[in-house]
């Protein structure tokens, strides 16, 4: 129990916080949340990924672990979150907005952080690649959730290669394979750019908290909620025995997969209209529950 209490105090209370002063600056304060998103999503992302790349020790059989146990944990979760749609008797717009609250997660705004002040920059660095890999679903199967199935997987693809942060990815590995160190006027200024991501994003997930509206969403609220942090977190736990992870990288992996809903999900609902409402619901309602429910995951693995 006394353990408990000092993840609470040590990792979870600060993200809190951060996120509490971003509620209360969208609440009082003007400002434009698309511009700051976009400034975090094609500066920041792409400069820490590349400090990050340009420097790591992971190895290529290590990023394969991460993309792959990635894609085990969406193809595990779907078919649960296809069956718990059909029992709450959600329409077709609906089920996609809950599959959308359950397939995407936060791993930036709330992974980053938690991974930071729990283990360090090692499990950091993988929670980067698993972004990469996050990234890539969003582009893909986000978009084609959002579209109603409407856009081709053709279409699909395509979105991924206009995102930086895959480019970022492979110009630092490339620096990296290179053995070439990057200059200190050119790698301190970068990483102090990529630095600033997570408390930005922390602010941003607050001020866009403040635009939630429930109206009869609890239900399925909450559904999405229990499968994104409780049946995804022993899922993960499963899934990283069965792949024999250890160390940094199976509690980077698990603590990524168990975390809330993806801000971006309601940024695809707003874009194909798929119910937003409840999306963005299932983000607040996931948001404050993991408070609490990261801090369990955190004292047991």
């Amino acid at each position: 129990l006394a353990h408990l209490f000092v993840k609470i105090f040590e990792i979870i209370l600060p993200v809190a916080v951060i996120v509490i002063l971003g509620y209360v600056a969208g609440r009082t304060l003007q400002l434009e949340q698309r511009s700051l998103s976009r400034l975090a999503l094609y500066v920041l992302v792409p400069c820490m990924v590349f400090t990050a790349m340009s420097r790591t020790t992971l190895s290529a059989g290590e990023f394969g672990q991460i993309f792959l146990f990635l894609g085990l944990m969406t193809l595990a979760l779907w078919p649960l979150s296809i069956l718990t749609a059909r029992l709450l008797r959600l329409d077709a717009r609906s089920a996609n907005a809950f599959h959308l609250g359950t397939l995407l997660t936060n791993v930036v705004n709330v992974g980053f952080p938690v991974l930071t002040l729990a283990y360090g920059p090692a499990a950091l660095e993988r929670g980067l690649v698993y972004m990469v890999g996050m990234q890539s679903l969003f582009q893909t199967l986000g978009i084609y959730l959002a579209a109603g199935g409407h856009i081709s997987a053709r279409q699909s693809l395509r979105q991924v290669f206009l995102m930086p942060g895959l480019y970022a990815l492979a110009a630092g590995l490339a620096v990296n394979a290179s053995g070439i160190p990057l200059p200190a006027f050119l790698y301190d200024p970068l990483k102090m750019v990529g630095d600033a991501l997570v408390p930005l994003l922390l602010v941003l997930l607050g001020m866009q908290l403040t635009t939630v509206r429930f109206e009869g969403r609890w239900l399925a609220a909450i559904a999405a909620t229990v499968l994104r942090l409780v049946i995804a977190a022993g899922l993960a736990i499963l899934l990283a025995a069965l792949m024999g992870l250890s160390g940094v990288t199976r509690q980077a992996l698990i603590v990524e997969a168990s975390v809330p809903s993806a801000i971006f999900g309601l940024v695809l609902a707003q874009e194909f209209d798929c119910n937003p409402q409840l999306v963005t619901a299932i983000i607040f309602v996931s948001t404050v529950a993991s408070m609490f429910t990261l801090t369990v995951l955190l004292a047991i693995i």
